[in-house]
């Protein structure tokens, strides 16, 4: 499994690239931060970086040799949905997609979305079609597109959702084939929207 980081945002309304924000008390910027968190996690055997064209430059004096970097197709608009393409059709097998820029996110979350993927697999019955995405679903129904498990058969769906004109990560695959779990909570799930936020947030926390 690929441990991927959604780093393509413009971070408009944080103001600079949030990728290279140092949380108070850490020596690593969030991209570096990411990165360490999705290796820790047991079945992730590669990492990989998603970008926008125009951060590549930039990203590959920022990231190790061994981290696979992605570029975006351009496109007008910049969107995850574009990241989550761009890795589907450059890497073989699951992604375990996470953005960059949440400041509260565990290792044991993530163990628990890749751990539940392992189990629902193990369970299907002999011609039950595998879940095409595994994630989060908190209780007001919305779904952590972000931080989820994307196997390499939805790129299909990706692709004709592309076509389609379409951007949304979550209508692009059908209810039936998403495994859906529960959130365990909801601080982890926190995104930085501007540094202020993002250390207010984290200097609050009790993040291990």
């Amino acid at each position: 499994m690929t441990g991927l980081v959604l780093a393509g945002g413009r971070s408009v309304r944080f103001g600079s690239d949030k990728s290279r924000f140092v949380l108070p008390g850490e020596s690593r910027d969030m991209l570096q931060r990411t990165l360490d968190m999705l290796a820790s996690v047991q079945g992730v055997t590669r990492l990989a970086v998603s970008c926008r064209a125009d951060q590549a430059d930039g990203l590959r004096t920022r990231i190790p040799s061994h981290v696979i970097l992605i570029e975006d197709s351009p496109h007008e608009i910049s969107s995850p949905f574009y990241g989550i393409l761009a890795a589907l059709n450059a890497l073989d097998g699951p992604l375990l997609a996470l953005s960059c820029d949440l400041p509260l996110m565990r290792a044991d979350v993530l163990a628990l979305l890749v751990r539940t993927r392992g189990e629902v697999l193990e369970m299907l019955a002999p011609r039950q079609l595998p879940p095409l995405r595994t994630t989060f679903i908190h209780p007001d129904g919305r779904v952590e597109t972000l931080v989820s498990i994307y196997e390499a058969d939805a790129l299909p769906l990706l692709e004709e959702a592309r076509t389609a004109g379409r951007r949304g990560l979550f209508s692009a695959i059908p209810l039936d084939r998403q495994t859906l779990i529960p959130c365990p909570e909801e601080t982890p799930f926190l995104n930085m929207n501007t540094p202020d936020s993002a250390a207010l947030t984290h200097g609050g926390s009790n993040c291990r």
